[in-house]
């Protein structure tokens, strides 16, 4: 697919590659850095809430690289939010698809537990991801993964921002 002179198919990492994260304590990324600073302001005067803290103008930069994940019972997550990040990601629109069938099995249970325990703890999680295959990288991208609530206020969701390297503000 070719949408504003990019070839999307050929940005997408196969189902052979080799994805590696490194954690870090801080974001480097000038979109990761706003996401936090954004979430911990939220954070302060109560809880980030999905309608009243995003979409807004705070956030206006970096609507792209974010993504909203709702937990379901089965232990899955669906994507209710997909950014064009999420499409360089994955290669395809994966709005309203669930983690289970975007990856394999090995990194559905990686990414599920990371997942869980952010939804437990409230601690952002924050690292470096690459994404190589047959020793080529292909993608290299800050992830930012927040516990933010539903509408409602009371149920936790997943918000992530990953900021590609070669993408600026």
């Amino acid at each position: 697919m070719q949408a504003l002179g990019l070839s999307w198919g050929a940005a997408a990492p196969c189902s052979s590659s080799v994805e590696t994260q490194t954690a870090r304590t801080t974001p480097v990324h000038r979109g990761a850095r706003l996401l936090l600073e954004a979430w911990r302001a939220r954070e302060a005067q109560g809880s980030f809430v999905v309608g009243r803290d995003v979409p807004s103008r705070a956030l206006a930069k970096v609507l792209p690289g974010l993504a909203l994940y709702e937990p379901l019972y089965a232990g899955d997550f669906r994507v209710r939010l997909a950014g064009h990040a999420l499409r360089r990601r994955f290669g395809r629109d994966v709005t309203g698809e669930t983690l289970s069938r975007l990856m394999d099995q090995a990194q559905f249970a990686w990414h599920t537990g990371q997942m869980r325990g952010l939804l437990e703890t409230g601690r952002p999680l924050i690292a470096e991801v690459r994404i190589e295959e047959e020793g080529r990288l292909c993608l290299c991208y800050e992830l930012v993964a927040l516990r933010v609530f539903a509408p409602d206020g009371r149920t936790p969701w997943v918000l992530s921002g990953i900021f590609f390297h070669d993408w600026r503000l």
